[in-house]
């Protein structure tokens, strides 16, 4: 498995990941994201624009997508462009040192 680099920025994240921090993206076929892990995705209105969000819930196939900021405009979510399809997710990001990297 390749692995990725993703880097946090902005405040979206904070307080739980600061401006900053850095992920890998795991992103093979064994790696299923799940409700509360924190996922790799284009943002719907710029698709050349990625976004780190958690997952707060899937339905149908659809994943609600939320970051941690307690400020609700802070972030822009799926409160703002609605669900994404699971399809649409690149991979779950987990922090460097529990990957061991």
């Amino acid at each position: 498995m390749t692995s990725v680099r993703v880097r946090i920025s902005g405040d979206s994240m904070w307080p739980t990941y600061p401006d900053g921090t850095e992920f890998i993206l795991l992103s093979d076929d064994s790696t299923q994201p799940t409700v509360g892990d924190v996922v790799l995705t284009n943002h719907p209105f710029h698709s050349k624009l990625q976004i780190v969000k958690r997952i707060q819930s899937i339905d149908d196939g659809l994943v609600f997508l939320v970051g941690d900021n307690p400020d609700p405009t802070a972030s822009e979510d799926s409160h703002n462009f609605g669900r994404v399809p699971l399809d649409e997710i690149h991979g779950v990001c987990v922090r460097r040192e529990e990957h061991g990297d």
